[in-house]
């Protein structure tokens, strides 16, 4: 598990490195995950030990997003002023979401069945 997690950290750190690098206004975590996928893409599976590092991540992913929520209480002002804008990017985010992961659910079965 530590590898696995060694591996996530330090896509994230070369993302934020490029970020500063860069100048690039997209996130450092979010250029990391690229490169992580393109690593994956290019050696073509993931380590056994990434994947049990990842799926401990993504049983315990809520408690990442509540640090983000909770900051949500300290910007009352800002949020009431742009609440139509707020409720757009949500809305339009989970059905993106939506459609995405459906496509990849189908993608996944089609792929195991042939």
């Amino acid at each position: 598990m530590v590898r696995g997690l060694f591996v996530l950290l330090l896509f994230q750190w070369l993302g934020e490195l490029i970020t500063l690098a860069s100048g690039a206004p997209v996130p450092g975590p979010v250029i990391g995950m690229l490169l992580l996928l393109l690593a994956l893409l290019l050696r073509g599976r993931a380590s056994t030990e990434l994947q049990q590092t990842s799926q401990i991540l993504v049983q315990h992913l809520s408690l990442l997003f509540l640090p983000a929520g909770v900051g949500l209480f300290f910007l009352g002002k800002a949020v009431a002023a742009q609440w139509l804008a707020i409720a757009g990017a949500m809305v339009a985010g989970t059905f993106i979401s939506l459609l995405l992961c459906s496509w990849i659910v189908r993608a996944s079965a089609g792929a195991k069945h042939d």
